[in-house]
């Protein structure tokens, strides 16, 4: 049995994301070329290692050769675990030590105030490209800045997520949405929105918006709500020569940095980021922080640049037009 039938199996096997079968798909080419594609039951460690050998030189980054291995070794494992055509993985062990050749960095005050100097948050200026999803490019950083919030989290949001009846008002990251995805149930939290963003008149843009997602003119990629808006960040980060170690997922590591230094708890910094809690059974299943401990953390996080609240001005005068 040829490896390509096992991935034909496995592809029907469970719901696979249109990525996940691209990806398996590139690798099992590979596959196909550097072992000329001969029986699994005759695959050998050695046929293992020269293809690891292959993909080395192949690959930009070692981290692409782990992963185009791993592909063919999840198929090796599913001809043996699922289908039991082999009696075990031939190339269990056969692993690319994988290094990180640019590490996220945290942004810097420096970077912050280059990036909102920006005529998006100085003037209220949205950019053209669709990718960017018009008023989303200006929301979307900040709310990333004063959350700590995933991407995808971000850009999946519906306006039924944004609680502005309660005294303290709150958004929901959630997984209940036809579209919505969580990376961890952990990740299913809801947290106080910053009073920064509620000074720039964030309220004000969700009152104003009619449709179920938070973000209508956002163009939405199928299993990545935010890898349309990703890309139009990498590329708005590039035109304001912002080193490409500091990425989109680096307002996580900025939002954490803020919170530790101010000397919020872990728990409590768990809470607000959606990561899995450390510690005893207990402490991960019952542990319970009130909403107002969650404000006052999240209120620690500082206010890099003093930003006008344009999109406010903008949506009273896009009202008087309209009058």
């Amino acid at each position: 049995m040829s490896l390509r039938t096992i991935f034909e199996r496995w592809s029907k096997a469970a719901e696979r994301s249109s990525d996940s079968l691209a990806s398996c798909e590139r690798a099992l080419r590979l596959y196909e070329t550097h072992t000329n594609n001969i029986p699994i039951a005759d695959l050998t460690r050695v046929a293992g290692d020269d293809f690891r050998a292959q993909l080395l030189k192949l690959s930009q980054t070692t981290k692409t050769a782990r992963d185009r291995l791993n592909w063919i070794k999840g198929l090796l494992n599913f001809a043996s675990d699922d289908l039991g055509v082999i009696p075990k993985n031939p190339w269990h062990g056969i692993d690319i030590k994988s290094k990180t050749t640019t590490p996220r960095q945290p942004w810097t005050s420096e970077y912050l105030a280059k990036l909102f100097d920006h005529p998006i948050w100085r003037h209220g200026q949205l950019p053209t490209d669709k990718k960017a999803g018009q008023d989303a490019a200006y929301w979307i950083p900040l709310l990333a800045l004063y959350t700590g919030a995933r991407c995808s989290e971000l850009c999946q949001l519906r306006v039924i997520d944004i609680n502005q009846e309660k005294q303290i008002p709150t958004i929901t990251f959630t997984d209940e949405g036809e579209s919505q995805r969580i990376k961890t149930n952990a990740g299913k939290r809801t947290i106080p929105i910053h009073s920064e963003l509620l000074r720039l008149g964030f309220l004000n843009y969700v009152g104003s918006q009619h449709s179920v997602n938070l973000w209508p003119a956002l163009p939405f990629r199928k299993e990545k709500p935010g890898g349309y808006f990703s890309q139009w960040f990498g590329a708005l980060r590039d035109q304001l020569e912002i080193p490409n170690t500091i990425v989109f997922h680096s307002f996580r590591h900025t939002t954490r940095s803020n919170l530790v230094i101010t000397e919020v708890r872990e728990p409590i910094i768990d809470k607000i980021l959606g990561h899995e809690t450390s510690g005893s059974v207990g402490a991960k299943t019952y542990t319970h922080v009130p909403i107002h401990t969650l404000q006052k953390a999240i209120e620690r996080i500082p206010v890099p640049t003093k930003l006008k609240p344009i999109y406010t001005l903008r949506t009273h005068q896009t009202k008087g037009q309209h009058r």
